[in-house]
């Protein structure tokens, strides 16, 4: 193999988190060299039907690396599930995403020839110095040591006009006329810049990806980058979440609140999902036997038995996660209303707007002015009564909602700014009992700090995603 593997992504990478791959290549200084990155789902055969996406990158000016980032590609292959809200635990394939990539090159094919050129016939015979795989017919460019200085005749385009044996071949030109040295090296490529294309020269197989992106800053129970090791298998202990497990970092919960992290799962092992209070008691339990490998978006959210502060932890025969810490609000409301978004890590979490809510439409109306026909009374024109001159054809309705948060602490008012930014948000009342699909309004945010504001709290405007249909 010329191919050597520089740097390369984790086993498991957040989707919109970088994903570099580096190599270097032993040919990378030929003529017409490139790069090629060719990516295949990880369930399929490396054939060209297979192929996912292909890049062909020319050699970095500084190092001759070639470097190829493919998070934009994951992120097309990734996305969120919502619809296993309100159930215990739910599979999330859509979120993951399992890949090969084959590591080659290409280059312009190149023979080179050092021996002297022969008489066949009366033509020139060159013999190379590996196998040239040229046939009759084959237009080729001829390239001289010197330039063409002393058989000018030979330099440039030819046709081959027999193929004597592997690393002989004869071209249209006669040897007498116009051979002067024959002992002048050269090298030979297609006329048509014809390349050797090896796409299998390295192989990367069964990386992962999922709908996450990591930041050291918002996940601040982690010390170091994303290390892709904690995620994974038997050495893994933590759940794919922005919430940080230490109790320090404890988000707020509450009745019906709707909490799911996202675990990688493995097929055939059993995971119990297990509720304690603050002394280790255990409260609740659950569990579930994924189908296939994957993930699996798991309910930690206060249950019927869960009403004061708790812990949460999911095990397995080979896995058994960190204690997540809740604490529970169990404060007077007079609004039931939460809002559930798509965390960072491509988790759900919940947050709750226990204060006056107010809900506003916007009303907007295109409308025309008409002939109004009337009638003809006792040879006079008057008007009808119902009879209209404007008239309404179009109406809209946009309905907003402003929320408003009960005072917080310092971790929730972190968390506020996620909910904020998210792309992706329900809207949950307990009195309707409908999760509505919504956008946030509020194009600002400030995090409010315990330092400079002991008493914390926030509002945010939503607009729900429908309108309301309006006949006419």
């Amino acid at each position: 193999m010329s191919t050597t593997i520089i740097a390369e992504p984790q086993q498991l990478m957040p989707a919109y988190n970088p994903i570099k791959y580096i190599i270097d290549n032993t040919n990378k200084n030929e003529p017409g060299f490139r790069y090629i990155f060719t990516i295949y789902s990880a369930t399929g055969s490396h054939i060209p039907a297979n192929v996912v996406a292909q890049y062909k990158v020319l050699p970095a000016f500084s190092t001759g690396y070639g470097e190829q980032d493919i998070s934009k590609l994951m992120q097309s292959l990734v996305t969120f599930d919502e619809s296993g809200i309100g159930t215990l635990s739910y599979s999330v394939q859509e979120s993951w995403y399992q890949y090969d990539v084959d590591l080659g090159f290409e280059f312009v094919d190149k023979k080179t020839y050092t021996n002297s050129l022969l008489i066949s016939g009366v033509n020139v015979q060159i013999v190379t110095t590996a196998a040239h795989g040229f046939i009759l017919g084959d237009q080729i460019v001829i390239t001289q040591a010197d330039g063409g200085v002393a058989n000018p005749a030979l330099e440039g385009l030819h046709t081959v006009i027999s193929v004597d044996s592997a690393t002989a071949f004869t071209v249209n030109l006669n040897y007498y006329t116009n051979i002067t040295d024959a002992a002048i090296n050269g090298f030979i490529n297609y006329a048509d810049n014809r390349k050797t294309i090896t796409l299998d020269d390295e192989l990367v197989i069964d990386k992962e990806v999922f709908n996450g992106a990591f930041n050291l800053f918002i996940n601040n129970g982690d010390n170091n980058p994303f290390n892709s090791v904690a995620y994974l298998g038997t050495s893994g202990t933590l759940l794919m979440t922005s919430n940080p497990y230490p109790q320090s970092f404890a988000p707020s919960t509450f009745v019906n609140a709707l909490f799911y992290y996202n675990l990688r799962v493995y097929a055939g092992d059993t995971y119990t999902v297990e509720w304690y209070d603050m002394d280790s008691n255990p409260l609740d339990s659950q569990t579930f036997t994924p189908a296939a490998d994957g993930i699996y978006a798991v309910f930690v959210g206060p249950t019927a038995l869960v009403a004061e502060d708790y812990i949460v932890q999911i095990y397995s025969a080979s896995f058994a996660s960190e204690l997540y810490y809740f604490t529970y609000d169990n404060r007077c409301t007079i609004n039931d209303d939460q809002l559930i978004y798509l965390d960072r890590m491509g988790s759900w979490q919940s947050f709750a707007f226990q204060l006056k809510t107010y809900e506003k439409g916007q009303i907007t109306r295109e409308q025309y002015n008409q002939h109004i026909d009337g009638q003809v009374v006792s040879t006079e024109w008057v008007g009808v009564q119902l009879q209209k001159g404007f008239r309404t054809y179009n109406t809209n309705v946009t309905k907003t909602f402003e929320l408003n948060t009960n005072y917080m602490d310092q971790t929730d008012a972190n968390r506020f700014q996620e909910l904020l930014t998210s792309p992706q948000v329900y809207y949950y009342s307990v009195d309707s009992n409908k999760l509505c699909a919504c956008i946030i309004e509020n194009n600002s945010f400030e995090v409010f700090r315990q330092r400079n504001k002991n008493l914390i709290k926030q509002s945010v405007t939503i607009r729900l995603a429908q309108q309301d249909p309006i006949n006419g």
